[in-house]
């Protein structure tokens, strides 16, 4: 156990113990003396005589637990701490996944979940965001290690995506089980625009490049700490629909230029499967198509597989330790005012 400021009991316990001895050494015409005349009979009286060895006594007592009980609170208001050096290693890698959250992307966004979330699971130390984007990006979990936080927003996409392809498949004429119409017929309009929320814009719709560019820049110090792994898994059909601020192969130029490696994923029908293939490759990074034969767990296992630099973290956690010496205050406090009150101290 330490003080964190042990200067208080340097100047208090001495001061209390010249505090003490001038109380007893205060000048009383008396005290050696009788302060009555003619006292023989009492003095003499095995009832006197007892109650004066049970003052003497619990007075003695009484006063030492009020000494006792001044010195705990002196180690008190130092306060006393246990102090602990905790070194911990520390992944130094961030991965951000971009979505493109465009109705036609639902189907493969839902699939792709349940791998997120193992990826999330396995994480140990290192920062996960996540950034969604249509017409415009929407960053919904900055880099964070709060996996229950990531969890649980990856729930409530996939909630949305879900409810987003059902109402696709109602307005589609599709076949609906009886579970799928009690759905649609109390449909969650809360959900299914959880998505939408802050992506949606009048001049166009899936900017990839302007998507992929904005989840570039949402890394926390980018430009100044170039040692941490980055990495970026983008979900897209490609399917372009409006003029863009920047095309994809520009927002891939850009992730290259910081060592952020791209790692994309598109379902069957993506438009312009060269294009986009062309321009993740060149990050770095790796492409997958939902056809490709366990596509999601290649994903994984090659994000997995990516170099990761550990860092060691040295932090000093301080403990405060009052209860030991609070349970002797109140021990030595109650003793005192027993015994003062039974003697009249």
């Amino acid at each position: 156990m330490e003080l964190m400021y042990p200067l208080i009991i340097y100047i208090g316990v001495p001061l209390v113990l010249v505090l003490f001895l001038i109380r007893f050494k205060k000048k009383d015409t008396y005290r050696k003396g009788n302060r009555v005349a003619n006292a023989e009979f009492v003095e003499t009286n095995p009832y006197y005589k007892k109650l004066m060895v049970q003052y003497k006594v619990f007075g003695t007592i009484a006063m030492l637990g009020l000494l006792i009980a001044t010195w705990v609170s002196l180690v008190l208001m130092s306060r006393p701490v246990e102090v602990d050096v905790v070194t911990e290693e520390i992944k130094n890698r961030d991965i951000f996944i971009c979505m493109d959250i465009s109705g036609s992307v639902d189907e493969t966004n839902v699939e792709l979940m349940d791998e997120l979330k193992t990826v999330v699971e396995s994480l140990d130390g290192e920062r996960f965001g996540i950034t969604i984007f249509n017409a415009k990006s929407v960053l919904l979990i900055p880099l964070t290690n709060d996996y229950k936080y990531i969890m649980d927003t990856l729930d409530d996409l996939e909630e949305s995506f879900n409810e987003s392809l059902l109402y696709t498949k109602y307005l589609e004429g599709e076949y609906l089980t009886e579970e799928e119409m009690d759905i649609v017929n109390n449909f969650d309009y809360q959900k299914y625009y959880y998505k939408y929320a802050g992506t949606l814009g009048e001049e166009g719709s899936s900017f990839i490049g302007d998507g992929l560019a904005t989840c570039l820049y949402n890394f926390s110090d980018l430009e100044t700490n170039t040692d941490r792994t980055r990495i970026i898994i983008m979900t897209t059909d490609n399917e372009l629909n409006g003029t863009p601020l920047i095309s994809i192969e520009d927002a891939a130029d850009l992730c290259t230029k910081h060592d952020v490696k791209v790692f994309g994923i598109a379902p069957s029908h993506i438009a312009n499967e060269e294009q986009f293939k062309g321009a993740v490759l060149s990050t770095g990074g790796a492409y997958y198509n939902t056809t490709d034969e366990k596509a999601y767990e290649k994903l994984v296992n090659d994000i997995k597989a990516t170099d990761a630099s550990v860092l060691e973290k040295t932090e000093t956690i301080v403990y405060d330790q009052p209860e030991l010496l609070v349970i002797l205050l109140v021990v030595f406090m109650g003793i005192y005012f027993a015994l003062s009150r039974k003697v009249k101290l």
